[in-house]
């Protein structure tokens, strides 16, 4: 039986609120239960947004909320749908594919906003090697979150561990602050909404806090076809965010420093070759999603 770690009473409002986007994926469940035993000592709810079909007998807790959606409405528009239904005032997103590396993820990544130190706090991802030489690889790239190299590799933390980049399957905001900033933009169908809602973040003078104890591990992408099928999502969220108008010449600096550091950081592994190989691919769809395919 499941051990339930600081029971609550479920009639008070919560003060925290997790939203999961979910395909219904089977990891989704070992999420939700870990979810389910995090240690911390405030009231909060689990809200899906599943876009398939759902196992109800696995997510009876009184915590969860469930909210369906048809599929291909668009990333950041069931983001937007997910804190439409909270309740809390802080509000937490972590993916499907996703989960913490503890039972204090909750707490690590919440308790700077609870306190009113910060107004946003983000955590990158870790996937670990031994998944097999394509799946290394590719974990290699930084992505989501810092995958394999680490979220301090693939963007700058200052001294004091506050950052310009988001990463939306794993931060905390504040809700006021998150109705301040418009959520997030649903002309943004198949991504960057990370980029772009860090940029408003960063415009409107809102430091963004990085938390190194909320890391969460991630799925592996394993395979070449689901890289390719990642990558043409990708390119056609950079074809979205440069129609927004917000695509600058210092975004573009960034992913190439970035991609400049995945080099170095795999340079002297067994990985190189076949980490060109995915950069070069990588780009090749940017590029030809961003300029050539109309």
């Amino acid at each position: 039986m499941r051990e339930i770690h600081n029971p609550l009473n479920y009639n008070k409002k919560p003060k925290i609120s997790v939203i999961i986007i979910t395909l219904c994926r089977p990891t989704l469940y070992k999420l939700i239960n870990n979810l389910l035993n995090q240690k911390i000592d405030y009231e909060y709810e689990i809200i899906l947004i599943p876009q398939n079909s759902l196992k109800k007998d696995l997510l009876k807790d009184k915590k969860i909320k469930i909210y369906p959606e048809p599929l291909g409405k668009g990333i950041s528009y069931y983001r937007n749908i997910g804190i439409k239904h909270c309740k809390g005032n802080i509000v937490a997103f972590i993916d499907d594919d996703e989960i913490p590396i503890n039972e204090y993820w909750l707490k690590n990544l919440t308790q700077p906003i609870i306190e009113k130190k910060e107004l946003i706090t983000t955590a990158g991802t870790y996937i670990p090697l031994n998944q097999g030489y394509v799946a290394d690889s590719i974990s290699f790239l930084g992505f989501p979150g810092g995958g394999y190299i680490g979220f301090k590799t693939m963007w700058v933390v200052d001294e004091k561990d506050y950052t310009v980049h988001l990463c939306t399957g794993n931060f905390a905001i504040n809700k006021n602050i998150l109705t301040k900033l418009s959520g997030f933009n649903e002309n943004l169908k198949f991504g960057a909404e990370d980029v772009d809602l860090a940029g408003k973040a960063v415009k409107n003078k809102i430091k963004i806090k990085y938390i190194e104890q909320a890391t969460v591990y991630h799925e592996p992408r394993r395979t070449l076809n689901e890289f390719i099928g990642w990558q043409i999502r990708r390119g056609k969220s950079a074809s979205e965010f440069k129609g927004t108008g917000n695509l600058k010449n210092n975004h573009i600096k960034k992913r190439i420093t970035s991609s400049i550091k995945i080099l170095r950081k795999a340079f002297f592994t067994k990985y190189f070759p076949m980490v060109v190989f995915l950069i070069s691919l990588q780009y090749s769809l940017s590029i030809y999603f961003m300029f050539i395919k109309k």
